[in-house]
């Protein structure tokens, strides 16, 4: 009798039209490959409720680390001035993960460990030729439930702006980079 296996899990069946008094050497084949595999799941050899209690034990872990990511801001269409408000203050979590966009749709983030009352720059770049290499910048302030453009003092102006890399190197300061998204990872505790 030729037996073929099944893709994902490699459950024998017969490939040919050998009589049915194979079957139950087929049956006992797959019930005992089921039984190595969930063999491995059992702790103490038969003690379903250690398995229970870790499987439950996993199920509150992951959605304790589910519930300290939050997004605190999203909007792909933001626009380039201003300031952005989060739904919480900066200072309640360990890690800010910022995504944002420049003028030419170039996309990126940057992860913030600590972040509260930290100066960021947010940098993108883009090649259009020999002569046209955009650099682009953006300094923000992240404090409390704000992000806004960061200045040195209040007598100066404000950190953003572009330069051609390539060719003129002309630059100029502008908005050319906005924020996207703001997510937001909690401190946790595994105890």
């Amino acid at each position: 009798m030729t037996v073929g296996t099944t893709e994902k899990y490699r459950f024998p069946y017969p490939e040919d039209n050998e009589p049915i008094r194979n079957l139950p050497d087929i049956l006992q084949q797959q019930a005992e490959g089921i039984e190595r595999v969930l063999a491995k799941f059992d702790y103490g050899g038969g003690d379903q409720n250690a398995l229970t209690a870790r499987v439950a034990s996993l199920e509150t872990l992951l959605s304790n680390i589910k519930s300290n990511y939050v997004t605190l801001y999203d909007n792909d269409n933001n626009v380039f001035q201003g300031a952005i408000s989060l739904n919480e203050s900066a200072a309640n979590f360990e890690k800010l993960t910022i995504c944002f966009k420049s003028n030419d749709n170039i996309y990126a983030s940057m992860d913030v460990a600590n972040p509260n009352k930290k100066i960021v720059s947010l940098t993108t770049s883009f090649y259009n030729g020999n002569a046209y290499f955009y650099v682009k910048n953006r300094c923000y302030l992240i404090d409390g439930k704000t992000i806004n453009t960061w200045k040195r003092s209040t007598s100066t102006v404000y950190q953003t702006g572009e330069v051609n890399a390539a060719g003129s190197n002309n630059a100029s300061m502008g908005d050319f980079i906005t924020i996207t998204q703001v997510y937001g990872t909690r401190k946790m505790s595994l105890v």
